[in-house]
């Protein structure tokens, strides 16, 4: 084959290429393949991770030894709101404040029963409302952690009050 001939053959060659490129691009635009919005029925995976344009991680959504979780993080990367199974397999979320420190918190406590609790900014437990097979309770705290008021809906159906002086009981 001489070089006249192998010349005819790339060109050939570089035809079929360039008409070959001319009918896929016919088809869409090339330059913009995610243009359009695409609706996926299911994502599966074992961990989402959502950052912003810093690269900060403001979401997690993932799977624990547990069940799922779910995090959500401030600006600054602090944990601000979080959704957990627990180890018993019960469903538990939180509250944070700008600084990370949880200040309420929605959950179960180990006989299955809800509890709900409100702490201050120094995370000190501050207000609770908690259910048992008798009724509810609901107690408010001082800052060192002392019941100041408690109402509960006792065994017999009745409801009390109590409240609380320095520790004292009264009604």
């Amino acid at each position: 084959m001489n070089f006249k001939q192998k010349l005819g053959y790339m060109f050939i060659g570089c035809l079929f290429t360039i008409a070959g490129y001319i009918l896929a691009s016919l088809g869409g635009d090339t330059t913009h393949a995610q243009k359009d919005e695409q609706v996926l029925d299911k994502i599966v995976c074992k961990r989402l991770e959502v950052v912003n344009k810093e690269g900060t991680t403001v979401a997690v959504i993932g799977a624990t030894e547990f069940g799922g979780l779910m995090k959500i993080f401030n600006a600054s990367g602090k944990l601000v709101a979080g959704i957990a199974a627990l180890e018993r397999g019960d469903g538990n979320m939180i509250v944070s404040n700008a600084s990370g420190k949880l200040v309420a918190g929605i959950g179960t406590d180990p006989d299955g029963n809800g509890v709900m609790g409100v702490a201050n900014g120094e995370v000190k437990e501050i207000a609770t409302i908690s259910a048992t097979e008798s009724g509810g309770t609901i107690k408010v705290l001082n800052a060192a952690g002392k019941d100041v008021v408690t109402l509960t809906a006792t065994e017999d159906g009745n409801g009390e009050i109590q409240t609380y002086n320095d520790g004292w009981r009264k009604h």
